[in-house]
C-alpha cells in the first residue's frame, strides 16, 4: 500500500497550473499549424486568406503566451487536501472540500502517463486537467521506488517545469 496524504503546497499548485497551461499551449500550437496550412491553401487557390492569416497569428500568439508565461506568484485561495491510496492495482483519490468529501476510484491500468517532477507526481488518466497530484513530501506509507515500480517505464516521464 502506498499513501499520500495532506495539503498540497502552494508551490506545487502553481506548478500544476503551469503544467496545464503548457499542455493547452501545445494544443493551441497544433491548431495554429493546422490553421497555417488552411491559410496556405486559401492563398494558393482563392487569394482570400487574410481572415485565416489573422486567426493563425492570434492562435500562435496565444499559444506562445500560455507556454512562456511565468508561473503565477499569487497564492491559491482554495485548499487542496488529498488522500491518494494505491493498493491492489487501484488508485483511490479522496479530496477533502469544505463541507464534503469527494472520492474517485480508478484502475492503474487506465493511467496514460505519470509525470515526475522534483516535487511531485502527476498521475494522468485521460487529460492533464484531471491529473491526480501526489506531492512527494506527503508520502505517508510506502516508498517512491515502490510507487514508480507500479507504472511501466514508457509511461513515466520526468519533467522540469521552470
Amino acid at each position: 500500500m502506498i499513501e499520500f496524504y495532506g495539503e498540497v503546497s502552494d508551490y506545487t499548485k502553481r506548478r500544476a497550473d503551469k503544467l496545464k497551461k503548457r499542455h493547452f499551449a501545445l494544443w493551441l500550437g497544433a491548431l495554429a499549424l493546422l490553421s497555417c496550412a488552411v491559410t496556405a491553401v486559401s492563398a494558393a487557390t482563392s487569394g482570400r486568406f487574410v481572415v485565416f492569416l489573422i486567426c493563425t497569428l492570434v492562435l500562435a500568439a496565444l499559444a506562445a503566451c500560455l507556454y512562456f508565461l511565468p508561473m503565477s506568484k499569487k497564492p491559491f485561495k482554495d485548499v487542496w487536501k488529498f488522500r491518494v491510496v494505491v493498493e491492489n492495482g487501484v488508485l483511490t483519490f479522496t479530496q477533502y472540500l469544505p463541507g464534503k468529501t469527494v472520492e474517485k476510484i480508478k484502475k492503474l491500468d487506465r493511467v496514460k502517463r505519470v509525470i515526475k517532477t522534483d516535487y511531485c507526481y502527476y498521475v494522468v488518466f485521460n487529460d492533464i486537467s484531471n491529473a491526480v497530484v501526489c506531492e512527494r513530501c506527503l508520502l505517508k506509507k510506502g516508498t517512491f521506488a515502490a510507487f514508480e515500480a507500479l507504472f511501466p517505464p514508457e509511461k513515466m516521464r520526468e519533467k522540469n517545469i521552470p
